[in-house]
């Protein structure tokens, strides 16, 4: 049986640390074995969910950027749990990796998923990744477009696989679970509910959302959530008030009852400006629930535009607006492109695809030649 170590950058709510989690508590007895998980930095969201499910995680304490102390402390875990196949995900996760690979007395393949993350790197950072990446045996990409990216960087293509992100695919909220999760947000029955989901940094384009709604007039002017925390939190609350949106516009930050706000909504927003393939955007196409994304990346091989979604050009507050506001004036293409986007989930997107995946790219690579 193998044995595989995962280490994160963080284990705070976020699409790969979701992808980790799931991983580390799904891939099942018999073939492989979870070693546990590190974290480099303070334990967040899901480090609390492994441990009550049984996994032992540890993590670094890691402050800023990642020293010698934290490359040590990370060889000596790896010396103690003996794994067969170390899982890095994130930037500084896999750089510590790849660093421990060359003073550990224990020999392991390396994985790697950079994620999206990889995008928004200095340069300084992508050539520290330059120099260090020949200690990988593969990466593995959450999209084709991602893949594409780690090409352009100079990865060799048979050293990068595209695998997938999946979701559950879970009961279609009842016409009574969704008046309770609208009655506990406050909610009129008549107020439509737009919302995101993402960290609130740049990338994730909630300034152009705030842009967007704000050219949505009538009597039922929709509120809209976007559920995160990141920096960009009181600079999307002063631009809420600019625009005149205090009531309109609500930023809870991160939250455990992600399903309640997804009940409760009518439209999901994806308003990136660049995505390798969001858990988020997938999670609510899963429920049925109509989407409008910006165009970005890996975005539309989940997304067909009109046939399971609705698609507009990143950045643009007035395209953005048009979409939403054709989705909330009609009923009937919301539930089209509900069902259509919950049949796409359902064809292409399963937890249980994308573990047959994972589970073909560590058999191929615990196979390779030593």
């Amino acid at each position: 049986m193998a044995r595989i170590l995962f280490v994160a950058t963080s284990t705070t709510v976020g699409g790969a640390e979701k992808t980790l989690y799931t991983l580390a508590t799904r891939l099942g007895p018999g073939e492989f074995q979870v070693a546990g998980v590190v974290g480099l930095k303070v334990p967040g969201y899901y480090s609390q969910r492994l441990d009550r499910e049984g996994v032992k995680t540890r993590s670094l304490g890691m402050i800023g950027w990642p020293s010698w102390r934290e490359v040590a402390a990370l060889a000596r875990i790896i010396a103690e749990t003996k794994p067969d196949l170390v899982h890095a995900l994130m930037y500084q996760a896999i750089q510590l990796c790849r660093f421990a690979e060359r003073r550990s007395a224990v020999p392991f393949r390396l994985v790697s998923s950079p994620r999206v993350n990889y995008r928004s790197r200095s340069r300084l950072s992508l050539l520290a990744d330059r120099w260090l990446r020949s200690a990988d045996d593969l990466l593995i990409s959450e999209s084709d477009a991602s893949r594409d990216f780690l090409l352009r960087l100079g990865y060799a293509p048979d050293r990068v696989r595209t695998v997938r992100n999946g979701v559950d695919l879970p009961e279609i909220p009842s016409a009574a679970e969704r008046r309770r999760a609208r009655l506990q947000l406050g909610l009129r029955e008549d107020e439509p509910l737009l919302l995101a989901m993402g960290r609130l940094d740049e990338q994730k384009g909630h300034s152009v959302l705030l842009d967007a709604a704000a050219r949505l007039k009538g009597p039922n002017r929709p509120r809209c959530a976007v559920v995160g925390d990141g920096p960009l939190r009181d600079r999307l609350r002063r631009q809420a008030a600019r625009l005149g949106l205090e009531r309109a516009v609500q930023l809870p930050g991160e939250r455990a009852d992600v399903r309640a706000w997804m009940n409760a909504a009518d439209v999901f927003v994806l308003p990136s400006l660049w995505e390798g393939l969001p858990n988020a955007l997938l999670e609510a196409m899963a429920l049925g629930l109509p989407v409008a994304a910006s165009r970005v990346d890996g975005v539309p091989e989940a997304v067909t535009d009109g046939t399971d979604g609705l698609l507009v050009e990143p950045a643009d507050p007035g395209a953005l607006a048009a979409a939403l506001g054709s989705l909330l004036a009609d009923p009937d293409l919301r539930r089209r492109l509900g069902a259509a986007a919950r049949a796409r989930v359902a064809a292409d997107f399963t937890v249980p695809a994308m573990l047959t995946g994972y589970k073909a790219a560590y058999r191929d690579v615990l196979a390779l030649p030593a």
